[in-house]
């Protein structure tokens, strides 16, 4: 009989922390002061930022513009359809990172 009184009252404890924590979840932190800009520009922040004019280039123009990697991926395509040694592709994707 004291064991099933124990574990009601280990049961209405627990049931009443839960609450609690709930009620501090809840509770909405004081938002956080902001620390002011200090006043001093340099030159850097100063100047107005300018953006590089975007190129647009075609598809061919990015893949053949790296010799080395274009190499490397029709090598990993011709390996990939005979069926090659998984290992020697991944060693390829490795020297294109």
């Amino acid at each position: 009989m004291q064991l099933i009184n124990d574990m009601e009252r280990m049961q209405q404890e627990a049931v009443r922390r839960a609450r609690e924590m709930q009620q501090r979840a809840r509770i909405p932190t004081p938002p956080k002061a902001e620390a002011p800009l200090p006043e001093e520009h340099t030159e850097k922040q100063s100047r107005p930022r300018q953006e590089a004019p975007q190129e647009t280039q075609s598809f061919s123009e990015v893949l053949f513009k790296d010799r080395e990697k274009t190499l490397i991926l029709c090598l990993i395509l011709l390996l990939t359809d005979e069926k090659s040694d998984s290992s020697l592709i991944f060693a390829l994707l490795y020297l294109l990172i």
